[in-house]
């Protein structure tokens, strides 16, 4: 080969090589260029992600276990467990979750388009019909990822914008936003509750029907700041630089604080708050460094709202017979575990409807008693003792649909009456000797170590028929 040739190639070679480092130092600053694209893949010879000019988020697919698949989504980049804070949202598959081989690219008139390994559209970002077309994407080191206009200062879509079920620090939300619960830990489509700013300037968190998701079957609130002054209304969510979250009234001066506490510093620790699957709303802080005054280098609890959700209160707006429940489905009992986050458990005799949500509905493994036309209601207790027996669960109980009341009843009492009805599917009895006769499903379970009650639940003998 000629020197001249050799000189050329070299030439070549350093062209290409500083077009290389361009384009990945372009990425790497989190300005991404139209055109640019990821697939989602097992296989490591892939780039996955998108990093901020820190490199403390990153912009990819991640993969989701234990399901087989993967969320395009936004993550904190330099900490282990790489924790996700904003996700895709309104993907039509079970769990939200895309298939290997599944792409994501950055286009001028549509935004953010995400296909399926045949080509077929998955998700796209909502872009203004009349704002222009895409010049570039942004991740910044605040974990929002912009697509901006040609024209200077003009964001066309965001994910702070558009929130899925966290919030970060420099974030808010105005009147009619929210963000959503996931349905499960890892399914990614929306859950059945909402942290809400309402057009009347009060933030709440609301459950909905479960099945139906909408905005229209809210069941109740149970929490809220009661920032809803006609004169002076809340007029935005705000969770600050520094770690503070706060409604923002209308005259910009007075403040509703949501934290417990002062955040720790935000030099040293990253902030996160989330509205977890289970209707739990937490905030999180978490050491930039390794070592830095936190003794599990985790994420750890600033507060939660509410503090033990399996402990949910009744007010004076909120009657003892609402509909659906929180935490735990209906017959499942609700125990606070660990960082106020709740677990759930199904009494004896019950079964889980879905055997992989034990967070779901219980069903009994018995013929329940029904109330037909061999129903003798004037019957006694003595009389049902052979086909039933009762299982007890201490320091249980549950403070929703009740139909009777006795007062100064023992536990022999409280049974026999149980026993005697055809309708009742359970009794609660307390320490006051109140004696509360209920009817199934039994929703708002709770067992607590300090609890003053004790249930006792109406079950067919084994071997016996109803």
């Amino acid at each position: 080969m000629g020197v001249i040739s050799c000189w050329i190639l070299q030439v070549v070679l350093v062209l290409q090589l500083q077009v290389l480092v361009s384009l990945s130092h372009n990425i790497i600053s989190g300005s991404v260029p139209v055109g640019e694209s990821l697939t989602a893949s097992e296989s490591k010879q892939f780039s996955s992600s998108w990093l901020s000019s820190s490199g403390d988020f990153a912009f990819g697919f991640r993969k989701i276990q234990p399901n087989d698949g993967f969320t395009l989504s936004i993550w904190f980049d330099k900490i282990p467990d790489k924790t996700i804070v904003w996700h895709a949202q309104g993907i039509n598959t079970t769990t939200g979750l895309v298939p290997d081989g599944s792409k994501v690219t950055l286009t001028a008139d549509r935004g953010l388009v995400l296909t399926g390994p045949g080509g077929q559209q998955l998700w796209s970002s909502s872009l203004p019909q009349t704002r222009g077309s895409v010049s570039r994407g942004l991740i910044t080191d605040a974990g929002d990822f912009g697509l901006l206009s040609e024209d200077p200062g003009v964001v066309l879509w965001s994910s702070f914008a558009n929130p899925t079920d966290t919030l970060l620090p420099t974030q808010s939300i105005v009147p009619g936003g929210n963000i959503s619960s996931r349905r499960k830990e890892t399914s990614f489509q929306k859950g059945r509750f909402r942290l809400r700013l309402g057009e009347d300037g009060d933030l709440q968190i609301l459950t909905l029907n479960s099945e139906t998701l909408a905005e229209t079957d809210v069941y109740f609130s149970y929490y809220s700041s009661n920032t809803k002054d006609p004169h002076n209304p809340g007029n935005r969510l705000v969770f600050n630089e520094t770690g503070y979250m706060y409604v923002v009234m209308r005259d910009n001066t007075t403040r509703f604080y949501v934290n417990k506490k002062d955040p720790v510093p935000s030099k040293d620790f990253y902030h996160r708050a989330v509205l977890h699957f289970d209707g739990v709303l937490a905030q999180y802080y978490h050491p930039k460094r390794h070592g830095v005054n936190n003794s599990n280098n985790g994420w750890s609890l600033a507060w939660s709202e509410p503090e033990n959700i399996c402990a949910k209160r009744f007010g004076p707006s909120l009657d003892a017979n609402e509909l659906g429940n929180l935490a735990c489905g209906f017959n499942n009992i609700c125990i606070l575990g660990d960082n106020h986050r709740p677990k759930c458990e199904c009494p004896e005799r019950f079964l889980l409807v879905d055997p992989n949500d034990e967070y779901g509905d219980c069903k009994p493994d018995f013929e329940m008693q029904t109330c037909g036309p061999e129903s003798n209601q004037t019957a006694t207790a003595h009389q049902y003792e052979d086909r039933y027996e009762f299982v007890t669960l201490k320091m249980t109980n549950w403070p929703s649909g009740d139909y009777k009341r006795y007062s100064n009843y023992d536990e022999e009492r409280c049974k026999a009456t149980c026993l005697s009805d055809c309708f009742c599917g359970a009794v609660v009895l307390g320490r006051d000797r109140l004696c509360w006769k209920k009817k199934f499903p039994l929703s708002y379970g709770i067992r607590d170590a300090n609890g003053d009650s004790d249930t006792f639940i109406k079950v067919l003998k084994l071997g016996s028929r109803s």
